[in-house]
């Protein structure tokens, strides 16, 4: 009677603490109309296909162009008050002029997905 209740405790830990799996969502068409930066990667303008693995508020972000890998990025879901009804992205504009992609809003979602800022920012300051 001690060796099944041990074995049962042990099956419901190792099931309690196995991870749970990424979702996939399918990939949908993406349109960028400037080139911009996404993790460090330039990425051109044009039409890719987006890919969305989520687990929990984690987020990664994947485009793709002809089944070729362009770039991916890490970020976390947002929740906002109003429900897209388009595709769109939130640009920031560098001091160099370039653009950086820092937030994606996808159409029929009321969340967005906001990029964690992997780029390193550098202050000087004078004494």
């Amino acid at each position: 009677m001690k060796i099944t209740a041990a074995t049962f405790a042990i099956l419901i830990f190792l099931a309690a603490s196995a991870p749970v799996p990424a979702k996939k969502n399918p990939a949908r068409p993406f349109f960028l109309q400037t080139t911009v930066t996404i993790d460090g990667a330039e990425v051109p303008p044009g039409i890719y296909d987006l890919t969305v693995e989520s687990g929990n508020s984690n987020v990664r972000v994947t485009l793709w162009k002809y089944g070729q890998f362009v770039a991916t990025a890490r970020g976390a879901w947002v929740k906002s008050g109003v429900k897209y009804s388009e595709n769109s992205v939130l640009l920031r504009v560098n001091s160099d002029g370039s653009r950086s992609l820092i937030e994606i809003r996808l159409a029929g979602t009321a969340k967005s997905i906001v990029l964690k800022d992997t780029e390193t920012v550098l202050r000087v300051t004078e004494k």
